[in-house]
């Protein structure tokens, strides 16, 4: 199984929207915008927004909600290793407003529910 670390990134520090950019421990302004681990093999395309994910009701608590985010993705430079399957993918981004609805998230049964232990006997 192949395992991708997406990175998405501002085209340049000093893309629209600069001021908003979290910022490092350090203090430095980041140009990443987001990062997620994928294990499926579907990347992000050209064309894609940044998906935004919140917990409307208990913020920092986990997430509830997804809604697209105003940075769409527009080109993609892939990197491969040639002695395991981890790969890395930059998408980099423009500063695209869109209007968007928070949209709750489906979710599946609870892993306790999942993994219940086999009765033997």
């Amino acid at each position: 199984m192949n395992e991708t670390w997406i990175v998405f990134k501002a085209e340049s520090l000093s893309a629209h929207g600069w001021e908003e950019r979290k910022l490092l421990p350090v203090g430095g302004l980041t140009d990443i915008l987001a990062t997620e681990w994928d294990f499926s093999g579907k990347l992000p395309q050209i064309g894609d927004r940044v998906r935004e994910y919140a917990n409307l009701e208990d913020p920092g608590n986990g997430i509830t909600h997804g809604r697209d985010g105003n940075w769409i993705v527009k080109s993609i430079h892939q990197f491969s290793s040639s002695d395991t399957n981890l790969c890395i993918a930059v998408c980099y981004c423009a500063y695209e407003p869109v209007e968007s609805k928070w949209v709750e998230l489906k979710r599946g049964k609870p892993v306790n529910e999942i993994l219940q232990p086999a009765e033997i006997g």
